[in-house]
């Protein structure tokens, strides 16, 4: 088989078919390589295909054929007669004209929101590895050497794990540059049609690890607002990790906590509850 490449399947196909002189009908097909529109110029791919003509099979002589192939014509009248004979007919076909009982709106809302679970699901399936290659694309520009792969995916939420010797560097001073190849990434998401993703990048347990320290911050935080009597306004961070400090903070009756500013520098306010 020879080998095409062109921007799409279909432009690859005509090519084969030019290549050959005849239509794409008469063609074995056999995709190598989807394209890939990629994004923002990173991991543009072009489709590929092998093809090569279909051998069309001779039709044996009639002289040569075995007799038993050959209905005679008394029996192939028979035949007709029983394929429409009434009592050939079989009862369960009568089953198939009752009506069907109509769905309760509980029903039909639970099919919709299954059916809409499932398209979401089959989006973010056809987007998340895609969003891999793009961000193994930026590392690459970046200079380190890695891997992403996906750890785990639903309909609106897709973890990716990055796999690198240099995971210092991709997490970058207080986390500024994982944070930012997130955005990165959830811009990449939407943009190949998956709605509202939350999209989670890891990178030697860094994520476990910052939980732990918001927890820290968290109680430092409290003991110097009781202490002070003063509010405790905090640095920038991301929303995820200004949920979590709210989360921890929630059932405290001795401090309540609120968020200030706009992205990307919106922080939390930490001040007592009286």
């Amino acid at each position: 088989m020879k080998s095409f490449s062109a921007k799409t399947l279909e432009e690859a196909k005509q090519e084969a078919a030019k290549h050959f002189s005849i239509s794409q009908e008469m063609l074995k097909i056999k995709v190598v390589q989807t394209p890939r529109r990629g994004f923002l110029g990173f991991g543009k791919r072009p489709a590929i295909i092998e093809a090569a003509p279909i051998q069309q099979k001779t039709e044996q002589p009639s002289h040569l054929q075995k007799p038993s192939q050959q209905a005679t014509p008394q029996k192939a009248k028979q035949t007709k007669k029983k394929r429409h004979s009434p009592k050939a007919q079989s009862h369960p076909a009568k089953a198939a004209i009752k009506k069907a009982a109509p769905k309760s709106p509980e029903e039909l809302e639970r099919e919709r929101v299954a059916a809409n679970h499932q398209r979401n699901l089959k989006q973010m399936r056809k987007a998340a590895n895609g969003c891999c290659g793009y961000i193994e694309d930026i590392l690459r520009e970046l200079g380190v050497h890695g891997t992403a792969q996906v750890n785990q995916l639903r309909a609106h939420s897709l973890n990716i794990e990055i796999k690198t010797k240099q995971s210092s560097t991709v997490i970058g001073y207080h986390g500024r540059q994982i944070n930012a190849l997130e955005q990165l990434g959830t811009a990449y998401l939407n943009y190949h049609g998956v709605h509202d993703p939350g999209l989670v990048l890891d990178t030697a347990n860094y994520r476990e690890r910052r939980r732990k320290t918001i927890a820290k911050l968290a109680d430092r935080c409290v003991t110097e607002v009781i202490a002070t009597g003063q509010a405790v306004f905090l640095d920038p961070m991301p929303a995820r990790e200004r949920k979590e400090l709210h989360r921890l903070l929630e059932d405290n009756p001795k401090v309540t906590t609120y968020s200030h500013g706009r992205e990307p520098f919106r922080s939390v306010v930490v001040v007592p509850s009286n």
